[in-house]
């Protein structure tokens, strides 16, 4: 080829580069600018309120400045966002800080005035070892705290509700948003030389390595790109999440199966859920939205690793790790436990009768007999009795500390199933872990065991109590429950069950033998007020069928397909076994972080918590997926609720007790248009809408008339249901003057 041939081809492809790194650079900045135009506007606030009267500041702020463990991007590891890069990056096309206060909050996240570095609400840096340095740790506070604006003669007013729901769009990968926005300001600085030379000078102040600078931002920058389940064109969130909501259980599981793990684990999920508020949530046997966990620990681990917390679970090759190695993590444990102290302190949210309006005292007080009526039935609260607290949360105070949270299943409540279903129905494979079924059985078993005999304790406890029984027989069975074995500590008593015999060898233990053969079918037993005998012939029937249905369970798991309940609690028992053993951590210190004894055994129903409703008031939109916007719409039959509204501003109602469900006039990109017709999206169900015939048929005998699925409640007037309203504005959980003084620290100075 002659030199003219080759120097003309060499020009060509030059002009063709020169073309390609043009039009790559139109396209980005395309994507910037449309992206800018679609960004919320910023929600001015003059002035600032607290509405949840009496938490101390130091609480607050333990809630507010503490990590957990988090990283950004989720699970990148090594490669996550460190602290000062995101205290100098650039936002993008412009010169302009991106943590600059006024641009951040424009994702709707909460401005924090004690924040050290001025950034919102739960930003916070914490020191990796797997980058040496520090790194921006997204905690808890970020997605659990609210605001409420209101305009009021001439002033506008931010008022913040701690443990709140957030309203800010954080996994939403539409234009505009948060993600794809830190995105084009980290690709736009590792390919723009002037750009990233501002940034070095600024980052490296005190010295080091720009090239090695570099490299680091292009790794994290390939580390963000490289979530498998945010890849569009993955559609593995095909009901956007938009603004106040997150995919919450799906992301969890995809993010630990998934992401740490094996692409083939990743599943589709259309069911995004509202950020649940927190006050009171310590004291309830079980939480998250489906009533799918008991133990606090366990549901601020699976939180963590939801968001960014790295687990070890699989080499880098995706080959099992060695015993030793396995399920280290960057979840702070010690951290959690703060915060979750700093919350058993929170009180629920009041309401400010100088802004929204006084409350009307006449009305508040006939909505309370309604209140009486049709709800504290299902939302309580209902504290325990002492024999359950002792069983399922023996280092709470006493029963007062402890609410009975009862799931109501998806057919009858009627709400939008997708999620509760969702939870049973994926199934993961674990066996990348190298995990074995031995192992889950050495796992789960001993907790099984010790449920069982906490609750065969529980029962002896009760009948010693029980009134319909006689003088002898509560005698007799108070001296059983005296001579019973401490139910967490039988092997260190000598007691040593053999495997799927436990508790039928502690009724051989107490000679509490039926004296009738037993019945196969567990329902036709009958359940009659009966004295000694009779009831340990119950005794003994219920606690053989909890020991077969406890080895069913374990017999069924596979780590090969395991249910996401299942798997989570299989992920979060060894997680916490390995950080117990790195530790040296004692029995009683293990129980005290997990709180307050409680054990880690998942529960799988098919449906949705009704939780007590103190400050409910303060937590539009409704449902656990966000589809009602005032609490007014929750007490509509279900066919007269809105089908279609804009969410996003925080303008409150404080009429009808929600956010203002109409767009803005000029504030297209302001929010989202909230479809209930969508898949996850249905605002069916807990509907008042029973006719006087139906409704009274069924107070006469609920068995023989239930109500319509989704139907429970009659049709109210709009003078009851304003009623209603009005009491939510002060309705109690505790009583008055309560203050929980908190937990006490389970292991001080641990790191």
């Amino acid at each position: 080829m002659s030199k003219g041939i080759a120097s003309r081809l060499l020009g060509r492809l030059m002009i063709l580069i020169v073309l390609l790194v043009l039009v790559a650079v139109g396209v980005f900045a395309y994507f910037v600018q449309s992206s800018k135009a679609r960004m919320p506007r910023l929600e001015q606030v003059d002035e600032y309120r607290y509405l949840n009267s009496g938490w101390k500041t130091s609480a607050r702020e333990t809630y507010y400045h503490t990590p957990q463990g988090a990283s950004v991007p989720q699970g990148a590891a090594g490669a996550a966002l460190r602290y000062q890069w995101f205290l100098n990056l650039e936002q993008p096309l412009s010169q302009e800080r991106f943590a600059d206060p006024a641009f951040l909050l424009r994702f709707k996240f909460l401005a924090d005035p004690s924040h050290p570095d001025n950034l919102p609400v739960g930003f916070n840096r914490r020191f990796s070892t797997a980058t040496g340095d520090d790194v921006l740790d997204i905690s808890c506070a970020a997605c659990h705290t609210g605001e409420l604006h209101y305009n009021k003669d001439g002033t506008r007013y931010g008022l913040r509700v701690d443990g709140g729901q957030a309203m800010h769009a954080f996994t939403d990968l539409a234009r505009g948003s948060f993600g794809p926005t830190l995105i084009s300001a980290l690709a736009e600085t590792w390919a723009n030389p002037l750009k990233f030379n501002r940034f070095a000078d600024k980052v490296l102040a005190e010295g080091g390595s720009k090239s090695a600078l570099h490299k680091q931002l292009g790794n994290t920058l390939e580390a963000f790109i490289n979530i498998r389940q945010n890849n569009p064109l993955a559609h593995l969130y095909p009901t956007r999440e938009g603004f106040g909501r997150t995919d919450a259980l799906g992301r969890i599981a995809n993010t630990v199966f998934g992401d740490h793990l094996s692409d083939s684990n990743l599943q589709t999920s259309s069911a995004p859920v509202s950020y649940p508020y927190l006050w009171n949530m310590w004291k309830f046997n079980w939480v998250q939205y489906n009533g799918s966990v008991a133990q606090p620990l366990a549901r601020n681990v699976g939180e963590a690793l939801g968001v960014g917390a790295d687990i070890q679970l699989v080499s880098e090759e995706g080959a099992p790790l060695p015993a030793d190695q396995r399920f280290r993590t960057s979840v702070n444990i010690q951290g959690l436990e703060k915060i979750e102290r700093a919350l058993q302190q929170l009180p629920p949210p009041q309401w400010p009768e100088d802004i929204f309006g006084a409350v009307d005292s006449a009305k508040a007080a006939k909505g309370k007999q309604l209140f009486q009526s049709h709800c504290v039935e299902c939302h309580g609260p209902h504290p325990s009795t002492r024999a359950r607290q002792q069983a399922e949360a023996p280092l709470k105070a006493g029963p007062d500390d402890h609410w009975l949270i009862e799931v109501i299943g998806v057919d009858h409540i009627g709400t939008d199933p997708t999620e509760a279903n969702s939870f049973l129905s994926r199934t993961y494979d674990l066996s990348a872990t190298g995990i074995t079924k031995d192992e889950v059985k050495a796992l789960i078993d001993p907790l099984l065991q010790k449920k069982l005999a906490r609750d065969m304790l529980m029962r002896l406890r009760e009948l010693a109590i029980d009134p319909t029984l006689t003088e002898e027989a509560r005698v007799a069975f108070t001296s059983m429950a005296q001579a019973f074995p401490e139910p967490d500590q039988l092997a260190e008593q000598g007691f040593e069950p053999s495997p799927n015999a436990g508790i039928k060898e502690l009724l051989n233990y107490f000679e509490l033998k039926p004296d009738v053969e037993l019945s196969v079918d567990y329902a036709a037993y009958p359940q009659l007020a009966c004295d000694t005998q009779c009831q340990i012939n119950a005794l003994w029937y219920d606690m053989d069928y909890a020991q077969e249905a406890s080895v069913r369970l374990v017999d069924s798991i596979d780590p090969a397909n395991i249910t996401e309940g299942l798997g989570l609690n299989l992920i979060d028992l060894l997680l916490k076994e390995r950080y117990y053993k790195d530790h040296n951590l004692t029995a009683e210190q293990q129980s005290c972080l997990e709180g307050f004894g409680a054990l880690d055994l998942p529960q799988q129903i098919a449906g949705y918590k009704p939780r007590p409703l103190a400050g409910v008031w303060a937590t539009p939109p409704f449902l656990h997926n966000g589809s009602v916007p005032s609490i007014y719409q929750m007490l509509l039959p279900a066919s007269e609720r809105e089908t279609r509204f804009f969410v996003g501003p925080r303008d409150y109602d404080p009429v009808h007790l929600g956010y203002a469900s109409s767009q803005p006039a000029d504030g297209e990109y302001d929010g989202f248009w909230f479809d209930t017709s969508l898949t996850g999206n249905h605002n069916t169900g807990h509907s008042f809408e029973a006719s006087s015939k139906q409704w009274q048929a069924y107070r006469n005998d609920p068995h023989a008339n239930p109500l319509p699925g989704g139907v429970i409640g009659p049709v109210l007037s709009d003078e009851d249901r304003f009623a209603l309203l009005e009491y939510l504005k002060v309705h109690r959980d505790n009583p008055v003057g309560y203050r929980y003084q908190g937990a006490p620290t389970c292991v001080a100075g641990l790191q």
